[in-house]
């Protein structure tokens, strides 16, 4: 009966219910503009500060090989500043009202505790499962294009660094960002939770805008899938863990399973 009556409130959580943001939509969304351009800004900076440390690129201070574990360090201090410049801002934000960050991003445990988890687990296996089997039977070359990237990316010297960045660090600053700090503050517009989850998966989907359209479609489905979690458990840590398996399962497959 505590299941049904837990399910029953959250089914009955309006979108002041889910947060407790203080942002206003308009504040929110220039806020979010404003990290997502700042970022990459702080990220370059960092990396250029470790070319000049190394003497990056200039000659005769590299042997081969040495030239390309720079390089991937490089692209590693990058994304890995962008993403925790991210996540440092967001938190920043969501505390500007005196609101704790973790209740203004809905950090707090899902209502169903562990049946939240195990459910979400389900589905991301079910759908990403269901997803690429489809696509490579039908249309191989499309998903191949996708993934070929991060597999020449795993093929570089030093290409250990980037799976922790890209499996934990980045779902973990995208999450915040979109579905934590946006995500509510939208819903307490006249867009309600079906608008806000169109607008914050369409912009998320942007970020990503050198993928193929069948990328881009299957983002924006998982954007929608995410935010349905959030709403469904009133926890963000849930489509955080589904993030990260996700990338994590997408990992895997290049890595271990050698495809494509």
């Amino acid at each position: 009966m505590a299941v049904h009556r837990a399910r029953a409130e959250a089914d009955e959580r309006t979108p002041h219910e889910l947060t407790q943001t203080s942002w206003t939509p308009l504040g929110a969304s220039i806020v979010t503009f404003a990290i997502v351009a700042a970022a990459p800004l702080v990220a370059y900076l960092a990396a250029q500060a470790y070319a000049e440390l190394v003497d990056l690129g200039r000659p005769g201070t590299f042997y081969p090989g040495l030239i390309d574990r720079q390089l991937m360090t490089y692209e590693a201090v990058y994304t890995t500043v962008l993403n925790v410049t991210i996540i440092g801002l967001t938190v920043i934000a969501a505390r500007r009202y005196g609101s704790p960050a973790a209740a203004s991003l809905s950090l707090k445990a899902p209502e169903d505790g562990w049946r939240s988890y195990a459910l979400a687990i389900l589905i991301t296996v079910a759908v990403s499962t269901l997803w690429f089997s489809v696509f490579l039977i039908w249309i191989p070359d499309t998903v191949v294009q996708d993934i070929l990237p991060y597999k020449q990316l795993m093929e570089r010297e030093r290409s250990w660094l980037m799976p922790p960045i890209l499996c934990i660090l980045a779902p973990i600053a995208e999450e915040l960002l979109f579905r934590g700090f946006l995500f509510p503050a939208l819903a307490k517009s006249r867009l309600g939770f079906a608008g806000a989850a169109i607008i914050v998966s369409a912009a998320w989907t942007s970020l990503h805008v050198d993928r193929t359209n069948l990328a881009l479609a299957q983002l924006f489905a998982s954007g929608l899938l995410l935010c349905w979690m959030l709403v469904r458990t009133g926890s963000l840590r849930v489509p955080i863990l589904c993030h990260v398996l996700f990338n994590t399962g997408v990992s895997f497959a290049v890595i271990v399973l050698g495809i494509p």
